[in-house]
């Protein structure tokens, strides 16, 4: 071989294993919430970790890798909507009027009939909190995405 065929050969080899990886990658499956060992947490303690050691928290929550932790978060709804996605969520009481847990559902896996008051059980990837401030008020919300609900 010529060291130009080498050359476009080894092009077409790295070219060859990049699309093979990126395909992979691309349609590699969710890991389902249901089907993994979860973390058990109330709303109000999942917040409490936040607030007290965000750090120590995320540890303990976030999922390092995709799908490797799971939370299952108890609480009781305060509120349930969309959002402008159209995705269904429940934001659970906290005891905090100003920083909660919103338990952002996967389509499909709303809980029927949910409104404020109902106790409820729900599983999820913790994404870590979301803070905002509004003059000297820090809101801090933990978000659980793509959830389901406990039965």
């Amino acid at each position: 071989m010529s060291r130009k065929q080498i050359i476009w050969f080894t092009i077409l080899v790295v070219v060859a294993v990049g699309a093979i990886t990126i395909y992979k990658i691309w349609n590699k499956p969710f890991t389902d919430p249901m089907d993994a060992d979860a973390i058990p947490v109330t709303a109000t303690k999942l917040l409490s970790d936040f607030s007290t050691n965000e750090a120590d928290a995320q540890k303990k929550y976030v999922p390092d890798k995709l799908g490797n932790k799971v939370v299952e978060v108890t609480g009781e709804i305060k509120e349930a909507g969309k959002n402008p996605d159209g995705e269904t969520y429940y934001y659970l009481k906290t005891g905090d009027e100003n920083s909660g847990v919103k338990c952002i559902m996967d389509k499909g896996a709303e809980i029927k009939d949910a409104k404020a008051g109902d106790a409820v059980k729900i599983r999820g990837f913790c994404d870590g909190v979301k803070k905002d401030s509004m003059l000297d008020i820090v809101m801090m919300d933990v978000i659980i995405n793509r959830c389901k609900p406990v039965k």
